[in-house]
């Protein structure tokens, strides 16, 4: 079989997070003009207990599939690969069933003690979606394994979009039949969650049996001996429990902000809690859509990672790490700049306010540590180093605790401590992991020198931004236009002259390369104006 390729497997997984997080920042504040903020932010809540459990049940699953099918490909053993997609998938569908099930139960008590009884119908609506996303990750943890990114993007995509048209449609009925109460709408906004998960499966099945995943395995199958069961469970949850036990402390830290922030907002004598709440909820949600680019770098580098490791091949390992590093300054460095300055623009494009850009304009920079942890992550996990992640992990999530209860009950500070808060819970993994992976590859990983070029040009970019955005605007004003569709077009101008700029001053200092491109697909080169080409050589 053809080895695919890892750059294309990135490029088509980039485009589908791209995607499904442009819907996402659309959803949010078309789902906010339906059910108000504070609707959101009940909202949030349940969907911040939904993603720990969900990181119980089979986040931390699908890392560990693809490491038993990579490994059991690397030598040969293809048709134990898929027997041990068909494993996981038994055990996943048994234990996602019995987490829904208690989520269910536990709904309105935990309600009751997050967010004074309210919540509890969208915690019970979200239950089901637990069982469906564990079977899912199941094929998807195989999918990654042979890296088939095309069938995961396109899975992800059908998911996510009808997530969100299904969520909306729901949120609307429901609310009309509670007769306007937020607390129904933002249940209805959940049900799209469990019929994406169900359609993405059914796309899954139908590629299953369309491309012959069986019959490749068995054509392909070159093992000598084969793996019983009993070993394949055995390593399964060899990888598969630390994996999921660090999933679940990093996905924690929502459950950390649902705990303290509410608490501690009411400590400092705000009110309008779920409404605050919901602000914090919107920035979360903005500062993902670029961190989806490096997970999609992570996911598709994570087989060739495992599979240097289990060949021994350090060469490629290191070749591997350098070029995943290089890739997220490039990418997280100038949308830090470009949140950060376009903050206010895009929280009017958005949500038609301005209330809570500050979270956007400072908060920003906490993108660049949390990509730096996400693909130092993916690194330790190739190389079985589960149970560093899992201590440094506790250690940011335990440091975030601390900072949120102290800082968010200062009224001057409020959601913000939150925010600072994340910073803590990145930085402090960043650094002990950089550590580690130096003495475990015995060389010193340039993590400044990396970053120069990309800080150079996000600069310049940003100071192109600013320089264009106020005559842009008033142009408008003087044109007698304005409002949020002004914005939403002024700001779309300013995003990609920016990039334009920063892509031109990329390549002027030799911080994208001719090879950098030909990794992710041959075809961008030859997309480039001739000047750039003439330059990249």
């Amino acid at each position: 079989m053809e080895e695919r390729s890892a750059g294309r497997g990135f490029l088509i997984l980039s485009i589908a997070g791209i995607l499904g997080k442009i819907l996402a920042a659309l959803y949010v504040p078309l789902l906010t003009g339906l059910i108000g903020t504070d609707g959101y932010g009940i909202y949030y809540k349940g969907y911040d207990v939904f993603i720990f459990l969900f990181a119980i049940s089979s986040f931390g699953a699908q890392p560990a599939i693809t490491k038993v099918v990579t490994e059991l490909r690397v030598l040969g053993n293809h048709k134990d690969a898929l027997r041990a997609m068909k494993l996981a998938r038994k055990y996943l569908a048994i234990g996602g069933f019995l987490i829904s099930a208690l989520f269910m139960i536990i709904a309105f008590p935990l309600a009751n003690m997050v967010s004074k009884g309210s919540g509890g119908f969208t915690f019970m609506f979200l239950a089901p979606a637990i069982f469906f996303a564990a079977v899912l990750s199941a094929y998807r943890g195989y999918m990654q394994g042979i890296e088939d990114m095309q069938s995961l993007a396109i899975s992800s995509i059908i998911e996510q979009l009808v997530n969100v048209v299904l969520s909306l449609v729901c949120a609307f009925l429901l609310l009309k039949v509670g007769g306007g109460d937020k607390e129904w709408g933002s249940a209805g906004a959940t049900i799209g969650t469990s019929l994406g998960a169900i359609v993405a499966i059914i796309y899954i099945m139908y590629i299953y049996e369309k491309r012959n995943y069986e019959d490749e395995a068995y054509a392909l199958d070159t093992g000598k001996k084969k793996v019983s069961d009993k070993k394949i469970i055995r390593k399964l949850i060899k990888y598969g429990l630390p994996i999921t036990l660090v999933a679940a402390i990093q996905n924690a830290a929502g459950m950390v902000d649902m705990f303290t922030v509410t608490n501690r907002l009411e400590f400092a004598g705000f009110t309008a809690t779920s409404d605050m709440y919901g602000t914090l909820g919107q920035y979360k949600t903005l500062i993902y859509v670029p961190l989806t680019i490096v997970t999609a770098l992570g996911t598709s580098m994570f087989p060739r990672i495992i599979r240097a490791f289990v060949e021994r091949n350090k060469k490629d390992l290191r070749k591997q790490m350098s070029y995943s590093f290089r890739l997220t300054y490039i990418i997280t460095i100038p949308a830090t700049f470009g949140l950060a300055i376009l903050s206010k623009e895009i929280y009017v494009f958005l949500f038609n306010k301005t209330t809570g850009y500050e979270l956007l304009m400072f908060g920003s920079a906490a993108l660049i540590l949390m990509a730096i942890t996400t693909i130092q992550n993916v690194i330790l996990q190739g190389i079985n180093k589960f149970y560093l992640i899992m201590a440094t992990a506790s250690l940011g999530l335990l440091a975030k605790f601390i900072a949120n209860y102290l800082l968010v009950g200062i009224t001057d500070i409020n959601i913000m401590g939150a925010v600072i808060g994340n910073f803590l819970a990145f930085g402090i993994p960043l650094v002990i992991n950089h550590i580690k992976l130096q003495k475990t590859f015995k060389i010193k990983i340039p993590i400044i020198r990396q970053s120069i070029v990309p800080l150079i040009s996000s600069i310049v970019m940003s100071f192109t931004i600013i320089f264009i955005r106020i005559p842009l605007f008033r142009v408008f004003s003087i044109l007698g236009v304005q409002g949020r569709l002004v914005t939403a077009i002024g700001t779309i101008i300013l995003m990609a002259i920016g990039g334009v700029v920063y892509l031109v001053v990329m390549v002027y200092f030799g911080g994208i390369r001719k090879i950098d491109l030909d990794m992710v697909s041959p075809r961008l080169y030859t997309l480039m104006p001739r000047g750039i080409r003439k330059q990249l050589g």
